[in-house]
């Protein structure tokens, strides 16, 4: 697997009390769904480009690796909080939804990022670990590692 692209992480969280995690539940079609922003938040969507890739973590875990599939922002009627998505596809997702891999381990340090904005990798603590190991390219090697997608 290639995670050349993967340069984004955000947190998320599945809107009422029906489920546990958002998006376990992806559809069989080309397994794509859209992710989802609140409203104000438009600007920060926008950000990632069409190809790249974002880690999704929710509760401590990592539980997807999707690609964004076009520049397109989709606003929906207000559902809650989010009203705009852009259209996903999954590259990895957790095997198993009891025991998703934890953030920090995937990571390789402590991780503390809230909200469900998107934010790059390449933070001042990403660098702070990561830069004297390597930097991105050595992270996402880490991650191929970590969760069995390289030999």
């Amino acid at each position: 697997m290639d995670l050349t692209e993967l340069k984004w992480t955000k947190n998320v969280n599945h809107q009422g009390d029906d489920k546990y995690w958002a998006y376990q539940n992806v559809g069989p079609v080309l397994n794509t769904f859209r992710l989802n922003w609140k409203t104000e938040q438009a600007e920060n969507a926008r950000k990632p480009e069409e190809s790249e890739l974002i880690l999704l973590r929710q509760r401590t875990k990592v539980t997807h690796i999707v690609k964004l599939l076009n520049k397109t922002l989709y606003e929906d009627p207000p559902d809650g909080e989010s009203s705009i998505s852009r259209l996903v596809q999954v590259v990895w997702i957790a095997d198993y939804w009891s025991v998703p891999p934890e953030q920090d381990i995937v990571f390789g340090y402590h991780v503390h990022l809230d909200g469900g904005k998107v934010m790059k990798l390449e933070t001042p603590t990403f660098n702070k670990h990561w830069g004297s190991r390597g930097g991105l390219v050595k992270f996402q090697n880490h991650v191929l590692k970590v969760l069995k997608l390289k030999p």
